[in-house]
């Protein structure tokens, strides 16, 4: 005899209804929330984007700015070569070396200043050491020879002293020569030592 199958009774309807409820309310909120969370990422990424885009129009404003004041810069320094320059024409500053390959370094640290340096090399009994001496005559303004040395030991010479000039009479002659007695008693000078008025680097 076969079974009858169990009556529901309306509790057991209820409980159904509650969970088809149930789960037609899971599948209507779990979209939504989906949907909220990534309507706020995307928010929270548009605010990232924007705030990257004013950052980015911020530094293109700054570097338009450097430029702009680079620029000022560079055409004051021409002006002020070319003011030096002419001011060096009329004072009759000249520069002197005696190797041949010392020519480069020299023209390349002070042409450009508007200093005159001399095409002919001189002559010394020094002439195969390396240079580590500038004398100057007495009419040699103390900041021109300041600019000069420092010129030059920022293009690479290794200049270790400064000195009067002794045996060369032009008052308005600078000489680059190297000194036995500058090698015993002096250290290389730096470009800070140099400005603030030492004439003979410390020795290590």
């Amino acid at each position: 005899m076969a079974r009858t199958p169990p009556v529901a009774t309306p509790e057991d309807l209820d409980r159904r209804q509650k969970r088809l409820l149930g789960a037609a309310w899971a599948a209507t909120l779990l979209p939504l929330i989906a949907f909220a969370y990534l309507t706020w990422e995307s928010w929270k990424l548009n605010q990232q984007v924007d705030a990257a885009k004013t950052q980015l129009m911020e530094l293109d404003t700054k570097k338009k700015e450097l430029e702009a004041e680079l620029r000022r810069t560079e055409e004051d320094l021409r002006a002020q070569r070319s003011s030096a320059k002419h001011y060096r024409d009329v004072t009759g500053i000249q520069i002197r070396f005696y190797r041949e390959s010392d020519r480069e370094i020299v023209q390349n640290a002070l042409v450009n200043l508007g200093f005159k340096v001399d095409t002919n090399l001189g002559r010394s009994t020094l002439i195969d050491r390396e240079p580590n001496t500038i004398a100057y005559g007495r009419l040699v303004s103390t900041e021109d020879l300041r600019e000069i040395a420092a010129a030059l030991v920022q293009a690479g010479f290794p200049l270790k002293r400064i000195a009067p000039a002794v045996r060369q009479p032009d008052p308005k002659l600078i000489q680059i020569y190297a000194s036995a007695e500058s090698e015993r008693a002096c250290g290389l000078l730096s470009v800070d030592q140099i400005r603030a008025g030492m004439t003979c680097g410390n020795t290590p």
